[in-house]
């Protein structure tokens, strides 16, 4: 396969961003798991769509929130990326991938160098 298609189909040309403002309850809708104490990465949970005031893009279940306002959040604690976003002004930034295939087994490469047993 010749490095262009490569480069083409890798899984970084599959981020997104979506921008977010919070509700008047201050919230973004969206729930979030995962998380390096769970050996996870961050990924998006529930998303609660009459709450969510995307301003652009859209929120998926299920995929791996990589940054929130250009501040990577891979391989933090859940903990920590809440209190990335709480202290991130409007509007929120988050960068998005689907999971899967390469994607799974590039970030289980960087836990294991990152967390080693």
């Amino acid at each position: 396969m010749s490095k262009t298609l490569k480069k083409k189909n890798h899984w970084t040309n599959k981020i997104h961003e979506t921008v977010l403002s919070r509700n008047a309850e201050c919230e973004l809708g969206f729930e979030l798991k995962g998380g390096a104490e769970n050996g996870q990465f961050p990924h998006l949970g529930e998303v609660k769509q009459g709450t969510l005031a995307c301003q652009t893009g859209r929120l998926v279940q299920d995929e791996l929130l990589l940054e929130v306002n250009d501040t990577p959040v891979a391989g933090l604690t859940i903990r920590d990326v809440l209190a990335v976003i709480k202290h991130s002004k409007d509007p929120v930034r988050l960068k998005c991938v689907k999971q899967g295939g390469v994607v799974d087994k590039d970030l289980r490469h960087y836990l294991n160098l990152r967390f080693q047993k």
